[in-house]
């Protein structure tokens, strides 16, 4: 009996404690929700909070912000940010960003799926990049689980909203991409086990149910504790004031100003600090690199389509852009106007078909100062996008 007891005891002393510390981060967290300057966190593209998180996420959408998804476009940073035009009071929503480098669609699936499907009528922009299908087997293991986020994982699966048939295909991918994973073994067998009917899995579900219960409420817990010490570091928050309307064409003037200080004698006319570090005196060995790839018939189509239905059915229409590449760097790869122009063509119509406005960006392919490198946008790419957005939106 005593032995029993000994057993027992700590196990009962450590559930009280969990509970504990669980109801004093639930508090804390909503109370500093709503008297922090919640700026650094909305600015921060990099941001695991909302990168891997569903908390803040969800409070953002509640407020009726802009959630724009994306990859390393967010994390380049100029003055004409997205964060430098909604979020200093110059619009009646602010904007959220997440992205960050080799973040693709199954990501932003990911985290489309782990919001709140309570909240209604969210404001979601979603940037697509013709890089991410340049890869016949779209996001790589490596990629995938260097951005995977347990909690958002368990939300996506938990999810009301999301049917069943997607649902499956999230967890087979996700099985598939996670295979390998030292850090998240569990979540990998918890897709594998997702959509097995046979004994085996069957008996396994049972008897791991306890643990993945357990393992979900941990992850859990370990996102409001990395939320918490965030929040903790914030000032409080201060009354806004209203900026002044913003002149698209001076804000246009301004940015070619911009890129010219950045743009050196090359003859991409991109940012010399890019050129010289990826190019330097080989450009031309890149000839042909790409002729091989095939835009439209990789896994990628497959996450992006998923994306798609998704949305569908948590009732998001977002707004989808089509980020453009720099067309004399691919037709030089191998990559043709022609190319490239189907796959425009073939994002653009899918997402067409399920509802969603597409901003196409494909004739700025050529455009000076819109693009910073061969793939991101510039100063003047960013005046042009986020004037769309703004209109989208309805933003003055």
């Amino acid at each position: 009996m005593k032995k029993s007891i000994y057993l027992i005891m700590p196990l009962v002393v450590g559930g009280i404690f969990l509970f504990g510390l669980n109801k004093f981060l639930d508090s804390s967290i909503d109370q500093m929700l709503k008297e922090k300057d919640l700026k650094p966190i909305m600015n921060d593209a990099l941001s695991d909070v909302k990168d891997k998180g569903i908390i803040a996420n969800n409070h953002f959408l509640k407020n009726k912000d802009i959630m724009m998804l994306g990859s390393s476009e967010f994390s380049h940073q100029t003055k004409q940010h997205p964060a430098y035009y909604f979020n200093t009071n110059r619009s009646k929503n602010e904007a959220i960003t997440i992205g960050r480098a080799f973040s693709q669609n199954l990501q932003d699936a990911t985290i489309l799926g782990s919001f709140d499907p309570s909240i209604k009528d969210k404001k979601v922009t979603l940037f697509v990049s013709m890089q991410w299908f340049m890869d016949r087997w779209g996001v790589t293991p490596h990629h995938y689980q260097t951005r995977f986020s347990p909690t958002q994982f368990y939300a996506f699966l938990n999810n009301p909203n999301i049917s069943s048939e997607n649902k499956i295909k999230f967890a087979d991918r996700s099985s598939e991409l996670l295979a390998d994973s030292e850090d998240y073994k569990s979540e990998a067998v918890y897709a594998k086990l997702y959509n097995s009917d046979t004994f085996l899995a069957k008996s396994e579900k049972v008897l791991l149910k306890p643990y993945f219960e357990f393992r979900k409420y941990i992850v859990g817990l370990k996102e409001k504790g990395t939320l918490f010490k965030k929040l903790v570091r914030l000032d409080a928050k201060k009354a806004p004031v209203k900026g002044e309307p913003i002149d698209w064409r001076k804000e246009e003037e301004e940015a070619i100003k911009e890129a010219k200080k950045r743009v050196g004698n090359n003859e991409l006319c991109i940012d010399k600090g890019y050129y010289k570090y990826n190019f330097g005196d080989n450009l031309h060995k890149l000839e042909g690199r790409d002729k091989n790839v095939n835009l439209l018939e990789g896994r990628e189509f497959e996450d992006y389509q998923l994306t798609l239905d998704v949305c569908n059915d948590l009732g998001i229409k977002p707004v989808i852009v089509l980020i453009p590449g720099m067309d004399k760097f691919y037709n030089m790869t191998g990559i043709s106007t022609e190319e490239r122009h189907e796959f425009y063509d073939k994002a653009g119509n899918l997402a067409k078909d399920h509802g969603f406005e597409v901003i196409d960006l494909r004739e700025k392919e050529t455009e000076k100062y819109y693009l910073r490198d061969v793939m991101h946008l510039g100063t003047k790419g960013w005046v042009d996008v986020c004037e769309k957005l703004f209109k989208e939106f309805n933003q003055q």
